[in-house]
């Protein structure tokens, strides 16, 4: 038996040596496959987790600054709306005297609200969405990485800087959007003819001023939003505030905020329509009336109650592109 064994592999013995390394080879390329196969499933998965995560916390960064800027805003027209460019006392004053300065005041008054409602909050909005997705992509890199946390001290002393806003620059704002109001309301005699798209007009050239203007609040929205830091606060914070001027001043971020603007100002238009008396006679676009008549309508139409509550409706935080843009900001510093 042995002798026959060792008959059969002397005669097959090249046989045998490659028909076994074919097998040994085989054998090594498929665990080399399958350990490849397996590894590309784990870091797929390993993948797909992490995207998951990110999203999350993504979304519930976005969640945040959502509730947060409608406080901010309800504080914003709380602060500054219900208090200041109201027409209540000049109204009582044209009861008593029907004086053509005081309906210059008016209009001058009128205007100058609608065009700072619109600018405040597109600014308020781009800023807060820039310092939130900053702050939750620095967060979730640091949670990722394992490295230590951004304190919540530090956290806090960054999101108060936007209190300047609130505090004074929109006062500057408000002042800056007078003198454009101004260059081209005061030439309107008050009893000029004047339809929805007059009005539309008016509010286009203005627009356009403030967007070509050399020392147009887009170029330095970090000067009216933010307060300055000194330099001997912690690095991190000084980065933060670093990253959130330049972010400010990129020329695609002032894009959608003047994108923004536009939209805001058709859905003031919108709002004007549907506050038009006597719409069942006849069709808004087709009413025409004094210039004068057009300031109630105008000042009903971006009303701020005592609440905070106003009827015009901007909601610029919900755009789909100032939605991407915080997306990009986010996605920036969470793998920076």
């Amino acid at each position: 038996m042995y002798d026959t064994v060792k008959k059969f592999i002397s005669r097959h013995k090249r046989k045998l040596i490659f028909s076994g390394a074919f097998i040994c080879g085989t054998a090594y390329i498929v665990y080399v496959v399958k350990k490849k196969i397996t590894d590309k499933r784990e870091k797929d998965n390993r993948d797909h987790l992490e995207r998951c995560r990110r999203q999350q916390h993504y979304e519930a960064t976005e969640n945040t600054s959502d509730r947060m800027i409608h406080e901010f805003i309800k504080q914003l027209h709380l602060k500054y709306f219900t208090k200041n460019l109201r027409i209540d006392h000049i109204i009582e004053q044209l009861k008593k005297k029907n004086s053509v300065s005081l309906w210059e005041e008016m209009r001058i008054c009128v205007f100058t609200r609608a065009c700072l409602l619109v600018y405040a909050e597109t600014f308020l909005v781009i800023t807060l969405k820039i310092q939130l997705n900053l702050l939750g992509g620095l967060v979730y890199k640091s949670l990722s990485q394992d490295s230590p946390p951004i304190c919540s001290k530090t956290q806090e002393d960054y999101l108060s800087l936007f209190g300047h806003f609130i505090e004074d620059g929109i006062q500057q704002l408000e002042e800056y959007l007078k003198s454009k109001v101004f260059k081209y309301v005061q030439q309107i005699p008050i009893q000029e003819q004047y339809n929805l798209q007059d009005l539309e007009k008016l509010f286009y050239l203005i627009q356009t001023d403030i967007a070509s203007d050399s020392d147009s609040p887009f170029h330095s929205i970090d000067s009216f939003v933010l307060h300055n830091v000194s330099q001997n606060q912690e690095a991190l914070l000084q980065d933060m505030v670093n990253e959130t001027k330049e972010l400010l001043k990129n020329e695609e971020i002032i894009s959608v905020a003047r994108y923004s603007t536009c939209h805001s100002f058709n859905k003031l238009m919108d709002t004007v329509t549907v506050n038009i008396p006597n719409q069942s006679v006849t069709l808004p676009t087709s009413v025409q009336m004094p210039f004068a008549k057009w300031l109630p309508i105008l000042d009903r139409s971006v009303k701020v109650a005592e609440n905070g509550e106003c009827n015009f409706k901007q909601e610029v935080h919900i755009d789909p592109k100032v939605k991407v843009l915080s997306a990009n900001v986010y996605e920036a510093f969470c793998s920076a």
